[in-house]
């Protein structure tokens, strides 16, 4: 296997996050629960980390509920017939609503930068991928 490292400024970073959320987010599902997600290496491509992310909203009655229950659902219906792993544990897509709601949250994006990719970690790539 050839590793291949791209250097990329912090702009240009949350620029591609914003623009392509597809090739760095994807749906963990195991057992009966599914978690937005988004992976982190070391320097060598190695020690790969998975990282859950989530953001809470109120809803109407008062009730902490996650930003992306129903991206999470879209994209596991959608993503039936396409799986990165099976032992135990499944990966699926984000489904393209997902995606344009990522889009739209430079603050988070900007957090997964500042946050996740400290003391030598880098995100993981994923090609992209066609919706159904």
């Amino acid at each position: 296997m050839i590793k291949i490292g791209i250097e990329v400024s912090r702009r240009k970073l949350l620029s591609d996050l914003l623009d392509n959320p597809g090739r760095y987010f994807f749906i963990l599902s195991e057992g009966d629960r599914a978690a937005l997600c988004i992976q982190t290496c070391n320097l060598q491509g190695e020690d790969i980390r998975t990282h859950i992310i989530d953001g809470f909203a109120l809803d109407k009655n008062g009730e902490l509920i996650s930003l992306f229950d129903d991206g999470i659902s879209d994209s596991l219906l959608k993503g039936l017939n396409w799986k990165r792993r099976t032992h135990g544990e499944k990966e699926y897509p984000i489904s393209s609503n997902l995606e344009h709601t990522l889009c739209r949250l430079p603050d988070l994006m900007d957090w997964i930068i500042s946050s996740l990719l400290v003391r030598d970690r880098n995100l993981v790539i994923y090609p992209t991928h066609i919706h159904q």
